[in-house]
C-alpha cells in the first residue's frame, strides 16, 4: 500500500514540475517582456516602446480578444485536419490523391487565418497615432516580424 501513495506522490511531483518547466526562464512576473508588460497582453511588448494610452490599451485589448474567439473554430479546425493529414502520411494504405485533398484543405485553413491576421494588423494600425507608426517603422520593429506579431524575438526585442 505505501508503495502505491510513493508511486502516486512520484507521478504528482513529475505533473506538477512539468508545468512548472512548461513556461520556461523569464516568464515571472510580466513575461519575458520586463515587468508589467506581457508577451500576450495589450500592445504585445510595444507598450514600453510607444507610450500607448490606456485607451489604445483597452482598444488593443478588445481587438486581440475578438480576433482570438474569431478564429478560435478555425485554429481548432486546422488542428484537426493536421492530425487527419498526419495519420494519412502514416496510413500504409492511404493513397495519394486523399494526402493531396487533405493538404489543400490545410492550405485553404491557413490562408483563411493569415487572412484573419492581415486584418487584424490593419485595425491594429487605425489604433495607433502616425507618430507611434513612424516611431515603429524607425525602431524597425513593425508589425509581422517574430513571435506574437512584433519585433524579431519576443517583445520585439532582438
Amino acid at each position: 500500500m505505501k508503495k502505491m501513495y510513493a508511486g502516486m506522490l512520484v507521478v504528482l511531483f513529475i505533473a506538477l514540475t512539468t508545468t512548472v518547466f512548461a513556461f520556461g526562464p523569464g516568464m515571472g512576473a510580466g513575461g519575458p517582456c520586463g515587468p508589467g508588460i506581457s508577451r500576450g497582453g495589450p500592445g504585445y511588448g510595444l507598450v514600453a516602446n510607444l507610450n500607448l494610452s490606456k485607451e489604445q490599451m483597452d482598444k488593443m485589448w478588445q481587438l486581440k480578444e475578438r480576433k482570438r474567439n474569431e478564429t478560435s473554430a478555425m485554429r481548432y479546425e486546422l488542428f484537426q485536419k493536421k492530425n487527419e493529414l498526419r495519420s494519412l502520411y502514416t496510413n500504409p494504405s492511404a493513397d495519394d490523391a486523399a494526402i493531396l485533398a487533405k493538404q489543400k484543405e490545410v492550405n485553404a485553413l491557413r490562408t483563411k487565418l493569415q487572412d484573419k491576421m492581415v486584418q487584424f494588423r490593419l485595425d491594429e494600425r487605425k489604433i495607433l497615432t502616425p507618430e507611434q507608426l513612424k516611431q515603429l517603422n524607425e525602431s524597425g520593429r513593425g508589425f509581422g516580424f517574430g513571435r506574437r506579431g512584433f519585433g524579431p524575438g519576443p517583445c520585439g526585442r532582438s
